[in-house]
């Protein structure tokens, strides 16, 4: 039998953690869990290089200010969930958000040192609870049960990933190797470790306007155990945030439907999940590409990796207000603090779950809901309060060059096509391409569908949890910007999807479902995710001959995916109907199989697929670079200014690219013109065009450039003394690739005080004070 429509959405009714009795005195139920945390510092230690004793300090970290504060203040407000270890995964989430206000608190008033106080502080509280309650409710762990395992192999799936894709290509010791933004996010995470407010250190005097409280967390890290930003940035943070990514999908699935395996299908969909696409070698152009690929998209976006696992937390918070019947103010405030995180960690996060709050608040009107329509009306004015208050606090009133431009997505996407030379795309592609991103969209989308027609639609928390990926979908479509960053709209949605087909198919799937029905229903998975491999062999990968058949081929494949498919649905129903089962869950499971088709293929290059062959060394930072920018730091304080000449990523060459920020990255010291790229154009009063928000705009103060310059390539008495009396410069970094007069700078300044490789340290005090 299947649920209740009535009930389509809610989770069964559970009890407190008080009142229900531990599974005898098993800890088992924490082993999965603990071997995932294991498997990841020994990988850690053997591949990507970190040394043991900052995986133990890091260890000690994320236990005693991460998780036992979060663990302590979720119990304390959320409620104990269906076990410690669900508590532990959302309160170690949890304790990201409520490190980033204290570790702010502290830096503004240089008072940084007391953070070690902080989980003291959370131990004496919660004594003093617990003396004053004099009681203490029994802590559920439990057994771990098939589910759990499976929801700590997908982790593990995920920890081979990044083992083989990034710790391979990108170890510790090859510095001069980095992803072009890397030197970006050390640059931001150098400033916070010794600023507050911060800035973009690499133009000295810019204010910091980005999502920036992913920076934060890093830097709270490194002043709490001393560790390298680019240990934390390359390792062990990122890995930490892909591993609550997973983990937090498994919890608030868990926790929302009260039952064990949907959190293994939400952790699965989430992780190994894409979009359909039946299209060949348009893949590039489908949404498959901007979906799910968690892993590469975390260490290559820190600011998407640190708001994955706090949307988890906020859509339990959200969900269980929705739920309850009566008002309570301390959810709420919490609500309100991780929105905060959340709106301050990635800009287009807020937004798709505002949407998602304002379409629950009109389906619980029309149903005249009372609660539920106060409860959605006060978080709805809470999100839109934060996210108004954000848009100010963190990116300066600006929309950094997002614009609306219903073709933006598509002709940047069909931008990477390859078509043959000389030939051009007719004015019907992007119509064409629209049509199949909305097939993916909502082929993706079947059994979060099926469950709103059987009735979710009139469970407004369901209908908040699906609505987020519609609002993403439709953004991504809508939306432009110059680097597809519209594309993050639908990328954080991610794990409401997750989250919602896995609440979608326990209320499909009866609870009394039989070992013998549930491989059945494995086996109609299985033929769906056949089902997308047939069409994708018929349709091929050859590219077509000229642009004018672009529109006709494109759209047949998709229709020759479409009934390949619809052929796959006819098998299983009528096989349903022989088998006696209800039709609805055999086509839900379908559906799943063709979302989750590239998982064995994702689990294939997890286990016995080749590592990345060690990333080669690039120009963008030359030989001895690091060791001179440390030089600086390690012989400075904070707030001493770098002059430097490197301008551009590699060499010196005409309107070259200005992502250069690796000195202000690895000198945690502000420059006074190091590269100029990423700076909102607005915000040093100039007009937002395509140029000025590229990697390649013009300098906006020519004469403090000229004057940076002079300095170094004719040194004398007034350029040195402009730069350190009229500027405040303190430091010369000299890269020799660029013009320099070393001769003249030894005349003036003496002896460099480093030098190692391509470049020379400088110390523009010649009094020897320092």
């Amino acid at each position: 039998m299947t649920a209740d429509p009535a009930t389509v959405g809610a989770a069964p009714e559970t009890m407190s953690s008080s009142d229900r009795r531990s599974s005898g005195r098993s800890w088992s139920g924490l082993l999965p869990g603990t071997l995932v945390v294991v498997a990841t510092l020994v990988l850690a230690m053997r591949v990507a290089g970190v040394g043991l004793g900052d995986a133990l300090l890091f260890t000690a970290y994320v236990l005693a200010f991460l998780t036992f504060p979060g663990t302590v203040v979720w119990r304390a407000v959320a409620k104990p969930g269906p076990g410690l270890g669900n508590d532990l995964i959302l309160g170690t989430i949890l304790g990201l958000v409520l490190e980033a206000p204290l570790y702010v608190l502290l830096r503004l008033f240089d008072l940084t040192q007391l953070i070690y106080g902080y989980p003291v502080a959370v131990l004496v509280g919660a004594l003093i609870v617990v003396w004053r309650r004099r009681r203490v409710g029994p802590v559920v762990i439990g057994r771990a049960s098939l589910w759990s395992w499976a929801g700590a192999a997908v982790a593990g799936v995920q920890l081979l990933l990044v083992t083989k894709q990034m710790w391979t290509y990108r170890p510790l010791d090859a510095l001069r190797a980095p992803y072009v933004d890397e030197p970006f996010h050390l640059a931001i995470a150098g400033d916070l470790l010794h600023h507050f407010p911060a800035q973009m250190p690499w133009v000295e005097g810019t204010p910091l306007f980005y999502h920036w409280l992913g920076y934060v967390h890093l830097a709270s890290a490194a002043t709490v155990t001393h560790i390298e930003l680019v240990v934390l940035l390359r390792s062990l943070s990122i890995a930490l945030l892909v591993l609550l990514t997973v983990g937090g999908a498994y919890a608030a699935a868990t926790r929302l439907t009260g039952r064990a395996w949907p959190g293994f299908v939400a952790a699965l969909v989430l992780a190994m999940g894409a979009t359909p696409d039946f299209f060949g070698w348009t893949s590039l152009v489908s949404p498959a590409q901007l979906a799910f690929d968690s892993v590469t998209r975390a260490f290559y976006s820190p600011t998407h990796a640190f708001v994955m696992p706090l949307q988890m937390v906020l859509m339990v918070l959200i969900v269980e207000m929705i739920r309850r019947e009566r008002w309570q103010w301390r959810p709420w405030l919490l609500t309100v603090v991780v929105m905060v995180a959340v709106a301050g960690a990635k800009s287009s996060a807020l937004p798709t779950i505002i949407a998602g709050l304002l379409l629950a608040l009109v389906v619980a009107a029309v149903l005249r809901r009372k609660q539920p329509v106060r409860t959605l009306g006060a978080l709805l004015g809470s999100a839109v309060v934060v996210f108004l208050v954000a848009q100010q606090v963190f990116y300066g009133g600006g929309t950094r060059a997002t614009t609306i431009d219903l073709n933006g997505s598509t002709v940047q996407r069909l931008g990477i096509l390859m078509l043959p030379e000389g030939e051009t795309l007719p004015g019907s592609a992007p119509v064409s391409i629209w049509i199949c991103f909305t097939v993916g969209f909502v082929l993706a989308a079947v059994p979060v569908i099926i469950a709103l027609v059987r009735g979710s639609w009139r469970r407004p928390e369901f209908v908040f949890l699906a609505a987020p990926w519609a609002a993403g979908a439709g953004a991504l479509m809508v939306l432009s910007h110059p680097a597809l960053s519209q594309a993050y709209f639908l990328l954080g949605a991610s794990g409401f999807i997750a989250v919602a087909m896995a609440v979608s198919l326990s209320d499909i799937v009866p609870e009394d479902l039989s070992w013998r029905d549930g491989a059945r229903l494995v086996g109609c998975a299985a033929v769906g995710g056949l089902a997308l491999v047939t069409a994708r062999l018929l349709v091929g990968d050859a590219m077509p001959a000229d642009g004018s058949v672009f529109t006709s081929t494109l759209l047949t494949q998709l229709v020759i995916g479409l009934l390949v498919l619809a052929v796959a649905v006819a098998l299983v129903l009528v096989y349903a109907k022989r088998a006696a089962i209800a039709s609805l869950p055999v086509v839900a499971a379908l559906m799943m199989g063709v979302l989750l088709a590239g998982a064995p293929q994702t689990v294939a290059l997890a286990v016995a697929g080749p590592s990345l062959p060690r990333a080669p060394a690039t120009d963008i930072i030359g030989p001895g670079g690091v060791a001179a920018a440390r030089f600086v730091r390690d012989h400075s304080q904070p707030d001493e200014l770098i002059a430097t000449n490197a301008h551009c990523i590699g060499l010196p060459v005409p309107d070259c690219d200005r992502r250069n920020f690796w000195i202000a990255g690895y000198a945690e010291r502000r420059v006074l013109v190091e590269g100029w790229a990423y700076i909102d154009p607005l915000v040093v009063g100039q007009p937002s065009t395509d140029l000025n928000n590229s990697a390649y705009l013009p300098f906006w103060d020519p004469e403090l450039l000229e004057a940076n310059d002079a300095a170094i390539t004719h040194p004398s008495p007034t350029t040195i003394a402009t730069l350190r009396d009229d500027h405040g410069v303190d430091w010369l970094v000299v890269d020799r690739r660029y013009r320099a007069d070393l001769p003249g700078l030894r005349r003036e300044l003496g002896q460099p005080r480093f030098k190692g490789g391509l470049y020379s340290v400088f110390d523009l005090d010649t009094s020897g004070g320092r």
